[in-house]
């Protein structure tokens, strides 16, 4: 760039940043303290703003650690009565062992329950993709096409989220 275009291009640069400063001094200090208080405000609304989002995750993480902590105590329940049937020195007969292991494993449904685990995946339901993992089909004479004949793998959600999908044989009706 030559020496001439520069010093045009400063011409033009210099006269599109001259304005005219219309009204008085008084005016123009006004305006300034007002755009000064609104940075201002603006500053102190964005400083508010990340407290809040600094205290919204910590009380999110608090909210879980309690839920952990809830499931962590029914858990020890369980593990406890187990270490207990598994003690070498308490004499147990096969039966009242089973019997035991019976009633365990309710307590640990029923803690699964009470904590949103849902399972799902029954012999003679509609088989939904959405919801199951068909394996294989298979024809059967007592259970119509489109349905489940077997269950492979239960499936599970928490509340409304699927964990796992059940994995099923699905009928093909009669052949």
């Amino acid at each position: 760039m030559s020496k001439k275009q520069a010093k045009d291009e400063e011409q033009i640069v210099d006269k599109e940043v001259e304005f005219e400063v219309k009204g008085d001094d008084e005016e123009f200090a006004q305006m300034a303290e007002e755009l000064a208080m609104q940075k201002d405000k603006y500053v102190r609304l964005m400083a508010e703003f990340d407290n809040f989002k600094k205290r919204t995750a910590a009380e999110y993480l608090k909210m879980v650690e309690q839920a952990n902590k809830n499931l962590m105590d029914d858990l020890i329940e369980v593990s406890e009565v187990f270490q207990k049937a598994l003690d070498p020195n308490i004499a147990q007969d096969g039966a009242a062992f089973k019997e035991g292991i019976g009633l365990l494993y309710v307590k640990y449904s029923e803690i699964l329950v009470k904590h949103g685990l849902e399972s799902f995946g029954e012999v003679d339901d509609e088989f939904d993709p959405a919801l199951h993992d068909a394996m294989m089909k298979q024809p059967s004479d007592t259970i119509e096409a489109g349905k489940i004949s077997t269950i492979f793998q239960r499936g599970y959600k928490l509340r409304s989220n699927i964990i796992r999908h059940a994995k099923v044989v699905v009928s093909d009706g009669k052949q």
